[in-house]
């Protein structure tokens, strides 16, 4: 199966981020977040012959965990504001 690995890691970040920032918890807020990250971030796909750490190395890669956290906390309040004007 195909899979972006960095809507894996923007998702793990996002929610180490909504444990400790609670946010709306829908999935439409979530999925718009990490629509809005992964606009800014480049996808990375793996060939069906990469060793599996290679893989969890991406994933945990400190510089982009880190990146992907600035990008939700600068898209989170855009989100917010957009799904819930009233907020």
């Amino acid at each position: 199966m195909l899979e972006n690995y960095t809507e894996k890691l923007v998702r793990e970040v996002l929610k180490e981020y909504k444990s400790k920032d609670p946010v709306c918890d829908c999935d439409n807020c979530e999925d718009d977040v990490v629509a809005t990250v992964l606009n800014q971030m480049p996808p990375k796909y793996f060939l069906s012959d990469a060793p599996q750490g290679e893989r969890v190395a991406y994933v945990l890669s400190k510089k982009l965990r880190f990146d992907a956290l600035i990008k939700i906390s600068e898209a989170v309040p855009q989100v917010l504001k957009q799904n819930h004007p009233e907020a």
